[in-house]
Order: structure tokens, then C-alpha cells, then sequence
């Protein structure tokens, strides 16, 4: 048989168009939080008030359904008898026709025609007197939903309609404070003043760490007639809302500190660290040139969905954008092995292998870099190109910065950036080299913040990889005997201009036919193919249109499926 009329609370569109917020509704929920003691959020109060309404709507039903008739196939009725449908939501109808009703199987009983408020009639058996799951006490069949939904069903076929609207509502209360959405009454909160702030600054400096707001409460004379629960919430919304302070735990668990003692690249994205180019999973690039991405370990060459091999240390070499901000790729292994995803930020210590000196670094996971590691870079000697290594410790949140010293003396011939007239020039000078680096990888940067200005300009005139590569090679063969720039030399010039994953610096060698692969990680560049591409991987393994009879053959591959 067809369902009958529901319940309006099991239904779509009472909650989606006749649901209001009432003041009995902020009643009950005051009285939720009252009951709990504690803060409740959003979901939490949205799937209470749901199940309060429909278990009113229930009860008002079955109250209705007492003082009326309620319908059992056993009994008799009359015509212009209004009865109460239990198993139909408590639907309520009147009997409008009678009569005999025909089964061989039974003896003789009588069918009645009953119309509902919604225009349909149906027909049910009466003087039934046989077994039947409605032919049982009326009190029985009172306490009984029939084919409603559950409870819970309803609350998780309505809750997209009611939480938001219960969060708008709230929001616009004075008597409801809102903490990462976490909701309590103002009324029970105790008062947080300046000087309760001011103290909480104190503690903070004094620990030299990050402090959680339970810590706090040992040393603040909050009122004592608050519970815990809204001393936490009050102390934890009144740092939230003073700018001193940062939480560099979890929404759920806080953990505050101060803005002043963190490397602003913690708070912030440095400019020159913002990609303009990443890695994407379709690229193409040969497969010697995958060993090279991974010995540069740049952060924008993670691509989701790749396979991340547990490492036991995590190497990279140093690019400019992360030598002038102070900073260091956090690539998918380092992330993983620290953990601590959901956090926007958070400190770990980083001890120098050389000398034992530790200091604190912060970890950026949304950005996938390290910062705070401007004074070390600047101790050390610290260029492009430097080879570095983080080793776990038994330690928790403890990395081992590995770094050798320069072979052959301080002082080496090395390629060295400058701007002249707003375009990077690369020249052939004397510097001195503290740390081992990759040979193809160095560059002297005497003025980094020319080279900074450099890549702003490039970044607002946004000009295209393939130019930015073009750039980079004609500086680096200028250098070399052959005409030859190594790939690595690229991704680190194309770093001074605009900031890039190798990946794609790399997928531009591979398409385009001005570029050939030489041998051991060297290219070469021939003018006349400019804006000639190839479109197959088996063209840019052959390199069909290139004049060139000494060339790498390299087997092309998607950067993903390496």
C-alpha cells in the first residue's frame, strides 16, 4: 500500500522552507548548555534541536491520537467517524463509505473508505477480527512511530538545512559567544581584562614555548565561581581576539603563543616563496630527469596521488627564493614523518650537526616549506646551491641540519648573479663558499635584495615560463665553451626570476624542439626551432626536427606514473 501523510519533522520541506528559529528553541538549547556545562558546536546544538522537534511533534500526536479514535482492524466504524492512522505518521481521516468486505480465507468482515486531508482516499479492513500487528492496545500502538523515519535519519537528512541557519541566528545574539565554532553563553563566562591578557603575555615569555590556555589558568585569578569548561572558553576566546596572541595548535586543542617571537614567514607567505609555476601530474619529462628533480627536492614538485617512500634523512638544494626568505622545502616524506597536518603552523627545533647549537625552525605544512632559518643561513655562509640534509633524532619535533664544508678552500671561480638595467647578468667571479654545494646548482648572489626586486618585476609583468627559461639558458651559455646549460643551472636561474618547481622548468626542455638533451643533465639550444614543439613522448625522445647528430636519446614519461 501507498505511505500515508507524514510527520511535517519528517520532511524536506518543512525544514527547508517553514523552520524558523524560535525563542522556545534558544529555551531549550540554553538549557543544553546549561545541562552540559561546556561548549557545544554548531552540530552538536543543530542535531539536539532536530530530535527536540521531532519528539514534540511525536508526543503532540500521540496525545492526539488518545483523545481521538484510534484505528484497529478489529474494530467497527461508522461513516462521518474521524480516526487517527498510527501506522501512517498519525495521520488523521474520516470514514466516508462502508461496506462488506470478501475473502474466502477469513470470516465475513467490512471495509471502510477513509479520506485524508490531502485528498486521497484509501481503503482499510474493519471487524477484523484475525492477527494483525495493528490489532493490539491502543496504548501500545500510541508509543509506536509506524513507518516514520528514526531519529537519527532525520537528523542526518535535515542537519544541512538547520546548522547553518542555527549558526546565522546565533551570530546576531549578544548572549552567545561563538569560538571556532563552538558555542557558549555569555552569561556564564567569567570576565577576561587586560590584565589577565598582559599576564598570559608573561607566562609565555617566561616558558620560552608555546603555552596552552590549562596552563594558564594555574597562574590567572579568573573567577572561581565560573566552571573550568568556561574559564577555558573564555580565556581561549579572549586570546583568540587579541592580536598578541597566535594558536599554533588545533581548533580543538589550542595552543597559544606570541605573534612577536615568530618568524613572519610562519604567519605569512613570503612573496618571493609564492609559485607562479608547479608541478602537474601530466607533465612530460624524461626519465634521467626525475633522479634531478628529486636531488633539488623543491616542494612545488609534489604532485597528489605520487608515491611517497619513507627516507631516512630528507635532502634538497638550496634555491635563492628560499635562501632570501630564510626558509626550506618541507617535501611530502619530511611533512609526513612530522605530522601535525592540521595545524597551520608549529615550531620544531633544528640542531646544527657542525656545532650543536639548536634552534627553533617552523613548520608552514599548508605551504610545504620550513622557516625561521635566516640567522643559521646567514652563520653558515649559506648560497644557492648548498646541499642540506634534516636527519631525525630521537627526539620529538627534533631535525639534524647536515651541511659539509666547501672543498678546496673558500674561494672558488663560481657563477655570479647581478641585475644590470632591470635584467639578470650572469658572470664568472671569485667568492667564497662556506658549504658544500652542487657544482651546477651555484650562485653567488651578492645583492639579494636587486635579485628580490628582479622577480617581483617578473612576477607582476607575469611573464611565461618559456621566456623565463629562454632568459636563463642564453645567461648560462654564455659561460659554457659548447654553448651548453645544464638542466639544474636552469631551475636555479629561473628561481632568480620567478619562482618555479623544476618539474615544469623541466616539461619545457622536454616539448620544445629548440631545446636537445646532450648528455649528462646538458643542453643544448638551437634559434631556429623556437615555437616549434613536439606532441608525442616518442618525439621528444627522438627529437625528429633537431640537426643536432650528438643528442641524448631519454625515454619520455608522465611525472606521475614514474
Amino acid at each position: 500500500m501507498a505511505a500515508g501523510p507524514r510527520l511535517k519533522t519528517h520532511t524536506e520541506a518543512f525544514w527547508r522552507d517553514e523552520f524558523r528559529i524560535s525563542e522556545a528553541d534558544l529555551d531549550f538549547l540554553t538549557g543544553l548548555i546549561l545541562e552540559a556545562g561546556k561548549p557545544q558546536s554548531t552540530e552538536q546544538l543543530a542535531r539536539a534541536l532536530i530530535a527536540h522537534h521531532c519528539r514534540l511533534e511525536q508526543e503532540a500526536a500521540a496525545r492526539e491520537a488518545v483523545t481521538s479514535r484510534v484505528y484497529r482492524p478489529m474494530d467497527s466504524y461508522q461513516v462521518g467517524e474521524r480516526l487517527v492512522f498510527t501506522a501512517l505518521d498519525f495521520a488523521e481521516g474520516q470514514v466516508i463509505g462502508l461496506r462488506p468486505g470478501h475473502n474466502p480465507r477469513y470470516a465475513p468482515f467490512s471495509v471502510i473508505r477513509v479520506a485524508f486531508a490531502d485528498g486521497r482516499e484509501r481503503e482499510f479492513a474493519a471487524q477484523f477480527d484475525q492477527p494483525h500487528p495493528l490489532n493490539r492496545p491502543i496504548e501500545e500502538l500510541t508509543r509506536s512511530q509506524g513507518q516514520g523515519m528514526t531519529e537519527e535519519e532525520a537528523i542526518q537528512a535535515f542537519l544541512p538545512y538547520v546548522a547553518p541557519r542555527l549558526e546565522a541566528h546565533l551570530q546576531g545574539l549578544s548572549d552567545w559567544v561563538r569560538l571556532n565554532g563552538q558555542w557558549f553563553l555569555s552569561g556564564l563566562l567569567p570576565e577576561v581584562h587586560v590584565g589577565h591578557l598582559n599576564l598570559a603575555e608573561a607566562i609565555i615569555y617566561e616558558a620560552g614555548r608555546p603555552v596552552t590556555a590549562q596552563e594558564m589558568l594555574a597562574h590567572l585569578d579568573l573567577s572561581p565561581t565560573a566552571s573550568e569548561a568556561a574559564q577555558l572558553f573564555a580565556l581561549n576566546h579572549a586570546l583568540a581576539n587579541d592580536p598578541r596572541f597566535d594558536n599554533v595548535g588545533t581548533q580543538e586543542e589550542r595552543i597559544w603563543y606570541l605573534r612577536a617571537l615568530e618568524p613572519p614567514a610562519a604567519l605569512e607567505q613570503p612573496a618571493v616563496l609564492k609559485p607562479a609555476f608547479v608541478a602537474e601530474e601530466d607533465d612530460l619529462i624524461g626519465l634521467t630527469m626525475v633522479d634531478i628533480v628529486e636531488e633539488i627536492g623543491d616542494e612545488l614538485d609534489f604532485v597528489e596521488g605520487a608515491i611517497v617512500h619513507p627516507a631516512r634523512d630528507f635532502r634538497f638544494q638550496l634555491n635563492f627564493p628560499h635562501l632570501y626568505a630564510g626558509t626550506a622545502p618541507a617535501g611530502e616524506p619530511l611533512l609526513r614523518f612530522l605530522g601535525q597536518r592540521e595545524r597551520s603552523h608549529f615550531p620544531i627545533t633544528i640542531v646544527d650537526s657542525r656545532t650543536g647549537k639548536r634552534f627553533e625552525a617552523w613548520v608552514v605544512p599548508a605551504h610545504r616549506y620550513l622557516c625561521g632559518l635566516g640567522e643559521w643561513y646567514a652563520s653558515t655562509g649559506m648560497t644557492v646551491g648548498a646541499e642540506i640534509a634534516l636527519s631525525p633524532t630521537g627526539e620529538p619535533f627534533t631535525l639534524v641540519a647536515n651541511i659539509a664544508t666547501a672543498r678546496g678552500g673558500r674561494s672558488q671561480w663560481v657563477r655570479t648573479a647581478t641585475v644590470e638595467d632591470g635584467r639578470l647578468v650572469l658572470q664568472i667571479q671569485r667568492a667564497s663558499v662556506a658549504v658544500r654545494c652542487d657544482p651546477n646548482m651555484l650562485i653567488d648572489v651578492p645583492n639579494k635584495e636587486a635579485i628580490a626586486q628582479l622577480m617581483a618585476h617578473h612576477e607582476e609583468a607575469n611573464t611565461s615560463l618559456f621566456a623565463l627559461v629562454r632568459m636563463a639558458f642564453l645567461e648560462l651559455a654564455k659561460l659554457n665553451s659548447q654553448g651548453y646549460a645544464h638542466a639544474k643551472s636552469i631551475y636555479a636561474v629561473v628561481n632568480m626570476l620567478r619562482r618555479s618547481g623544476a618539474v615544469p622548468i623541466f616539461a619545457i626542455l622536454t616539448r620544445h624542439a629548440c631545446y636537445d638533451p646532450v648528455g649528462d643533465g646538458q643542453w643544448a639550444f638551437d634559434q631556429n626551432l623556437v615555437g616549434r614543439v613536439y606532441d608525442t613522448p616518442e618525439e621528444m625522445m627522438e627529437r625528429p626536427l633537431s640537426a643536432r647528430s650528438m643528442r641524448a636519446r631519454d625515454q619520455v614519461t608522465r611525472y606521475l606514473a614514474r
